[in-house]
């Protein structure tokens, strides 16, 4: 009976042997996958740390990007053509004084012109292109050549017209080159004027032969006809004369040039879409000063 008790105290002790040593194996088996998922976790957070350090980083140092440029923005980039289309209007001065380095009498005239306008420019090079009416109307005036006496003295008027078409060339000093809202243009320009309408002319006496004022128009009349020593018949113009164009034998201009040298020009661009322009100029006619307005294409 011993023996068998022995036998089973010694089983029973090695089956609890075996077992402890088994929970052990099993518990440090499953440290090391703690520790695994642990580390794991932690290479996880670290990641994670990174990361968002990384990005508050990168918003940190990223430079906030400028604002597009607005559709209204008034300035004009480098390389690009800007083209405009508006109403261009000048009064053109003929002063006396002018006249009469050529002929007696006169006075001035003021021109009014007015048309349409096209403009491109590109890199501060602006061509104006300008189809405009001009009215050269003047009342009676005493007028007779530089070289002649009292007696050729005629009374003249005016109902001629003309159409210009005329090219100014213009360039572009930047009054504010960041914003290019102004600008000074300094040029000049041609063109070719049609002339159209009467000029005419009538052999003048004065009322008082005896105190002749070679200034005032009223102080003339016109002749009837030839037989007085203002009113010869060293031509026929009497009456209703009109001077005939140079297609026909006569004086009057059929077409007229257009030069000015130099246009003084200060520009206004307050928005992309809109240009205003005064002008100032001198002409083989005269001085000159107007304005334009002009939309953006």
């Amino acid at each position: 009976m011993l023996r068998p008790l022995k036998a089973g105290a010694f089983a029973l002790a090695a089956l609890l042997a075996s077992l402890s040593s088994a929970g052990a194996a099993w518990a440090q088996q499953d440290e090391p996958e703690k520790a695994a998922d642990g580390a794991e976790a932690s290479d996880k957070d670290a990641k994670g740390d990174d990361a968002s350090g990384d990005e508050a980083g990168g918003k940190k140092d990223e430079v906030p990007s400028e604002a597009p440029a607005s559709d209204n923005d008034p300035y004009e980039k480098p390389h690009q053509a800007y083209r405009f289309i508006g109403m261009r209007f000048r009064n053109l001065i003929v002063p006396q004084f002018i006249l009469n380095l050529f002929a007696d009498g006169g006075r001035t005239v003021n021109v009014f012109t007015f048309g349409p306008e096209f403009s491109t420019r590109k890199d501060g090079l602006e061509l104006d292109f300008a189809l405009s009416y001009a009215d050269y109307s003047m009342g009676d005036t005493l007028f007779k050549g530089k070289s002649d006496d009292d007696n050729a003295f005629e009374i003249i008027n005016s109902s001629m017209k003309m159409v210009y078409f005329t090219t100014d060339l213009l360039y572009e000093i930047p009054l504010d080159k960041e914003k290019g809202r102004f600008s000074l243009l300094v040029g000049g320009g041609i063109g070719l004027g049609v002339v159209f309408g009467d000029l005419r002319r009538n052999q003048a006496t004065p009322n008082d032969p005896n105190n002749i004022n070679r200034d005032d128009v009223s102080a003339w009349r016109r002749c009837p006809g030839p037989g007085t020593q203002f009113c010869d018949d060293a031509n026929d113009h009497y009456g209703d004369y009109r001077e005939a164009s140079w297609f026909n034998g006569g004086s009057k201009p059929v077409v007229f040039p257009w030069i000015s040298l130099p246009q003084i020009s200060f520009r206004y661009k307050p928005v992309k879409q809109l240009q205003l322009r005064a002008d100032l100029g001198f002409s083989i006619s005269g001085f000159y000063f107007g304005a334009s307005a002009a939309y953006g294409l």
